[in-house]
């Protein structure tokens, strides 16, 4: 008898996930609450890209970017419970993939932090700011990313705490909608977190800042770390702002900036909360 081959039948295929978005669905899945003093926020997913080294050799390498991000990122998980994803060095393409997936994955309960510290660049016949990232040509904007263009695709963002910080030269364009003021007493948070909050928080207006300044970090990046270090239970974003634009602005010329993000989604009454928790140790499940 002869055996006669069949066709193997032709299995669907398998849409590829790629590692980005597979280390975000597995922080995400593995999100382990021990204790938190705002629980009504269900995950907490930051976003920390750091660029200091340039394809293009015209663009002044950065002496902190990188090391600021690395830090940064451990605050936002050791202190607030953060899962974060950080970026190195990261090009254009990388960033919107990955703000394009934190749009597609996160769900309302959610709270977001989206950090930068690299070059910004500003067109002055137009106004508009710019970040530079790892692959950006210094003589071709079309390979930046403008400011309008990040605060759409944060805007896209579907948690109902999103917050974007800027650590770069002439960010002042991002946080140029209502300004946000220091709350005279501390509001209910419920309240807070009913109002869908998109606020920008930058390390200056359009104007150059600082790349160093106390232990290896920008003067940005260390007050920030320095202020989230002392909240206790939970703050609001206007006053954690206002204790970092008072001690940056007292040292140096620059003038952090805090405004609601309306053409994100931001409303009324809304403002970012940062919160101290802690999460359950899962680093042996961790990509």
């Amino acid at each position: 008898m002869v055996a006669t081959a069949r066709p193997v039948p032709r299995q669907p295929a398998i849409p590829d996930i790629d590692p980005l978005q597979a280390q975000l669905n597995l922080l995400l899945a593995n999100y382990r609450v021990q204790s938190a003093a705002l629980p009504q926020i269900e995950r907490k997913i930051a976003l920390v890209v750091g660029v200091d080294q340039y394809a293009d050799r015209t663009i002044p390498p950065l002496d902190n970017a990188v090391r600021d991000a690395r830090s940064v990122a451990r605050s936002f998980e050791t202190r607030l419970g953060y899962e974060t994803i950080v970026l190195e060095n990261a090009t254009r393409a990388s960033v919107v993939g990955a703000l394009n997936r934190l749009a597609l994955t996160m769900n309302p309960r959610d709270s977001v932090i989206v950090y930068y510290a690299g070059h910004g660049e500003l067109i002055e016949t137009t106004g508009l700011g710019y970040w530079l990232l790892a692959d950006s040509s210094a003589k071709d904007p079309t390979t930046w990313l403008s400011n309008t263009d990040i605060n759409r695709l944060v805007g896209r963002i579907n948690a109902q705490q999103v917050a974007l910080l800027s650590d770069s030269c002439y960010s002042g364009s991002l946080a140029s909608e209502d300004r946000i003021r220091a709350a005279p007493r501390a509001p209910d948070p419920q309240a807070v977190l009913a109002r869908k909050t998109v606020v920008v928080m930058t390390s200056g207006g359009n104007e150059p800042v600082f790349d160093e300044g106390r232990d290896g970090h920008s003067p940005f990046a260390w007050n920030l770390m320095q202020t989230l270090g002392k909240v206790a239970d939970w703050q609001v974003g206007g006053n954690v702002f206002e204790r970092i634009r008072f001690a940056v602005a007292r040292a140096l010329p620059q003038r952090p900036q805090y405004s609601a993000a309306r053409a994100g989604g931001h409303q009324p009454g809304g403002d970012y909360l940062f919160e101290q928790r802690k999460l359950v140790d899962t680093v042996g499940q961790r990509p």
